[in-house]
């Protein structure tokens, strides 16, 4: 009756978990986005965990992590009744809990189902789940989860992961010593460090390695080898994040959609458009030409500044957990000592020297003119051709910003995206979340939208004062061209190679501000567009990937297709959990998205983009610049890809005088270009595909009119077929075209409703406009314009 009772008891007293939930666990795993080519580039996780299955265990480590944790799991079915007894003798001897009884099938019990707490409850829970994991599941399984499941330090949960982070390769390839430090470590994971704590890591390995011998599992030779092998773990280098900025779009998606432990639990398998040749060579170019920027406006000074009385052994933060010091990657220096000729510098406990060739961009040759002892600084090991040793260079972060995207443009891919400088300083993405003035890169859409309504690239317009009625209603906005000259008759072509605003603007009230805007959102623009004047000039915030998308339409012959970072998502088991099905239509006719093609490869082969023209491949695009200087674009393609660049600050402010697209935003998108060529992914000579129903033509270039007489130089047109011109050109022509604008005029004839400065009546509107412009305050958003080679005011 007693004995009944107290079974009761304790039956009423314990809880069982249902082991047979065990078919359906998986632990914490690691989701990972994969690359376009398959590769792992990012991973989240609260525990850094990658699933072996029975079988997978190689034996060496089997046996290491039998011998040191439960020498007869293989005999017992849950509690090993003889280690339980040995443990107690010897316990009772050393006067002290020395061994534990537990068995490996117990310790997983405990680590499934329970909790640490030592109390006898939890104790004959975890025999009773132990007997029930032995009757449900064979030794291999329970090896395997036992394997999969234990802390193994730094995050490292399960010995695959490990493996792989400590030695650099995975299970089946470890050697006898090092599956004995995996065997180990799940004692004490935060003593047994392999980087802070190696001679206990070593001790305790033996200790696997002792164990293992008198298991007869190795032979003496084996053994004393082992013993002798140093402990080679991998140095830890600061991780160097390939694409954060896209990362992080796919990884707030992905919380947004599946939750929070969806993401960082269940081991998703995120296969992404991110190429990450393509996105190095987008964050190397935007770096290098933020830094060229920068190096511009000279040195500023240190980061911060120490007492001299500090620097003995002073240590960094960000020195802490770094080896080993990676050429061109930036770090935390200490300037020790700073003389006339020469700076030492401490980084993580290495002492580096700094001469003039250190600090040559900075225009002196002293370093002790820009530093001194205490000071703390930006410092990267440049790398020299040949065998040469690095040099130490001096470095400073830029003020300014920049963005780079690289699109597919048939598929909507995001093969590259860049942010930012640096996700570290700021995690605001520039690339999508930024919304900044677009200045003269909008111009393709008001031709773009030109050309549907009749106008063709031959077609002239007259390029002189002229007053439009503006956003107060009433007749006050008169443009001016960059360089305050008007060029009288010019074609639409010229007009937009050499960005004139005037021209731009006139063209829009042509057409009709709701034309353009109905033209500028099936390319791809999706936000607000107000019909004023200013719109022709980019006075709309625009963000980045909106405007790539936007000319990766034009690109694309005429199709839209909306941008897209994730191609498939699969859960853990293998169910697919989405896949990306493109989402396309048709925004205008290929035929009119050729033309606007050949216009904008007219920018590149003649106009405010002609500093990439020797490149060996088609390319098209448009610069663009806003008043003041505060925002500097180019956006434009290849026969592939669709790429942009910006460069500007976070706040309003001026990049400096003559800083327009050309000069700040279009050296990164030639470093990109060029590397594409160089790696491959841009092949050489590829060239546009025209489509039927276009017909080129040669014409005259300041006209637009066929060759005739006096036509000295001429150029290949690109017409929708039916639209070529018909009238010749000749030597009156060529007389006309040699006076000053305000003469041509009597010789041109206006397009219906086209406003000419004969027709301003009243020109106080035009002086005030101007009034302004003079003074600073802005009435247009585009500076982008150049003079063309060989003009003159």
């Amino acid at each position: 009756v007693l004995g009944a009772g107290a079974g009761v008891g304790v039956a009423a007293w314990i809880n069982m978990p249902e082991v047979d939930s065990l078919d359906s666990f998986v632990p914490r795993l690691i989701t990972q986005l994969y690359d376009a080519n398959g590769q792992v580039f990012r991973t989240y996780s609260r525990e850094r965990r990658v699933l072996l299955e029975a079988g997978d265990l190689p034996l060496r480590l089997q046996q290491a992590v039998v011998a040191i944790e439960d020498r007869n799991f293989f005999k017992h079915g849950g509690i090993d009744l003889k280690g339980v007894l040995r443990a107690a003798w010897r316990n009772l001897r050393a006067g002290e809990r020395e061994e534990g009884a537990s068995t490996i099938t117990m310790q997983l019990a405990r680590e499934l189902f329970l909790h640490r707490k030592k109390t006898w409850k939890r104790k004959i829970e975890e025999a009773f789940l132990a007997v029930e994991l032995e009757k449900r599941f064979s030794k291999q399984q329970i090896l395997t989860m036992y394997c999969n499941l234990f802390n193994e330090g730094h995050g490292n949960y399960g010995v695959e992961a490990a493996a792989r982070n400590y030695f650099g390769k995975s299970v089946d390839e470890l050697t006898l010593a090092e599956a004995a430090v995996l065997a180990g470590i799940p004692q004490r994971p935060s003593a047994h460090s392999v980087y802070r704590n190696p001679e206990l890591v070593i001790k305790r390995r033996n200790e696997v390695l002792d164990r293992m011998l008198q298991e007869g599992y190795i032979t003496p030779e084996e053994h004393a080898a082992a013993v002798a092998e140093p402990l080679e773990v991998i140095p830890r280098r600061r991780e160097v994040q390939i694409g954060p900025y896209f990362a992080e779009e796919v990884r707030r998606h992905l919380q947004a959609t599946y939750g929070t432990d969806a993401l960082y639990d269940k081991g998703l398998q995120v296969y992404t458009t991110l190429d990450v040749a393509i996105q190095q060579a987008a964050e190397q170019a935007l770096r290098d030409g933020l830094l060229r920027l920068d190096h511009r406006r000279g040195w500023r000074g240190p980061l911060r500044h120490l007492d001299e009385s500090e620097l003995g052994d002073v240590v960094l933060p960000s020195w802490r957990n770094l080896d080993v010091l990676t050429p061109e990657v930036w770090y935390e220096g200490l300037v020790l000592e700073s003389g006339r000729r020469r700076a030492r510098v401490k980084i993580a406990g290495r002492e580096l020297e700094l001469g003039a060739a250190g600090i040559e961009w900075t225009g002196l040759k002293q370093p002790r003119r820009l530093l001194e002892a205490g000071d703390v600084a930006w410092f990267r090991l440049a790398e020299q051709e040949g065998d040469a040793p690095p040099v130490l260079m001096l470095e400073q972060e830029p003020e300014m910003e920049g963005a780079v995207l690289v699109l597919e443009s048939a598929t909507g891919a995001i093969r590259a995206m860049v942010g930012g400088w640096s996700f570290e300083r700021n995690e605001f993405n520039r690339a999508t979340q930024a919304r900044r003035q677009v200045g003269s890169a909008f111009k393709a859409f008001v031709f773009g939208a030109a050309l549907e309504n009749g106008f063709t690239p031959a077609d002239t317009l007259f390029d002189g004062p002229a007053v439009f009625v503006g956003a107060d209603n009433a007749e006050s906005y008169s443009p001016r061209n960059y360089y305050r000259r008007y060029y009288g008759i010019i074609t639409l072509r010229r007009a937009l190679e050499q960005s004139i605003n005037v021209s731009a603007v006139k063209l829009l009230d042509l057409v009709g501000a709701a034309q353009v805007i109905d033209f500028a959102h099936r390319a791809g623009i999706t936000s607000e567009l107000n019909p004023y004047p200013s719109l022709a000039l980019g006075a709309v915030d625009l963000s980045p990937l909106e405007l790539a998308a936007a000319y990766a339409t034009i690109a694309n012959q005429g199709i839209h297709v909306e941008p897209h970072a994730t191609e498939r998502i699969v859960a853990h088991s293998g169910r697919t959990l989405y896949e990306h099905l493109p989402r396309a239509r048709k925004a205008m006719e290929p035929q009119i998205a050729y033309v606007l093609t050949r216009m904008l490869e007219g920018v590149i082969d003649r106009g405010t983009g002609r500093a990439v023209a020797d490149l060996e491949v088609d390319l098209a695009g448009k610069t663009g610049t806003t008043d003041n200087w505060t925002d500097a674009w180019f956006v434009g393609f290849t026969p592939r890809h669709t790429i942009l660049s910006w460069v500007g600050y976070d706040k309003d402010r001026s990049l400096g005088r003559g800083q327009t697209g050309a000069e700040a935003a279009l050296p990164i998108w030639r470093a990109v270009v060029e590397d594409g060529l160089e790696e491959g992914w841009t092949p050489r000579g590829a060239t546009f595909e025209r489509p039927p129903g276009v017909v080129e033509v040669e014409i005259e270039p300041t006209t637009g009119l066929r060759p005739g007489p006096g036509a000295d130089q001429l150029i290949t047109e690109t017409f929708v077929e039916g639209t070529e011109p018909q009238e010749r050109y000749d030597l009156e022509w060529a007389r006309i075209m040699r006076l000053p604008w305000y003469l041509q005029e009597p010789f041109y004839l206006p397009k219906e409703g086209e406003r000419m400065p004969s027709q301003i009546h009243d020109w106080t509107p035009v002086r005030e406009a101007w009034k302004r412009k003079a003074e600073g305050l802005p009435d247009s958003a585009s500076e982008d314009e150049e003079r063309a080679p060989g003009e003159t005011d």
